[in-house]
């Protein structure tokens, strides 16, 4: 739903499956330099803090104009596990709503 609403709307979205490896979305974050990564969690179990944090903490681009990707927890996995720093929309509009607002230059 997020990446339809997203693309209905003319950001540009890439999405990938839940049996991504972690070493490749780092990488994948790494290489293309988004403006926001949207980290799903169905579980508690697949929601990751130390992920989250390193994500945010990704940086890219030149020096003294690096840039950082905004972080978007979603999901019920997520519920009750805060990660400071990042935003926790609380359903599809919000979550929309800040991923096209961090997409506008």
């Amino acid at each position: 739903m997020l990446s339809a609403a997203l693309t209905e709307r003319g950001v540009p979205v890439r999405m990938f499956g839940g049996a991504l490896p972690v070493e490749s979305l780092v990488a994948a974050v790494r290489r293309t330099g988004p403006a926001a990564v949207g980290l799903w969690a169905q579980s508690r179990t697949t929601a990751s803090r130390p992920l989250a944090q390193h994500v945010a903490a990704m940086e890219w681009g030149v020096r003294g104009a690096r840039r950082r990707p905004v972080v978007l927890t979603l999901g019920p996995g997520w519920a009750g596990q805060a990660v400071t720093g990042l935003a926790r929309p609380s359903g599809l509009a919000e979550a929309v709503a800040a991923l096209e607002a961090s997409a506008s230059p």
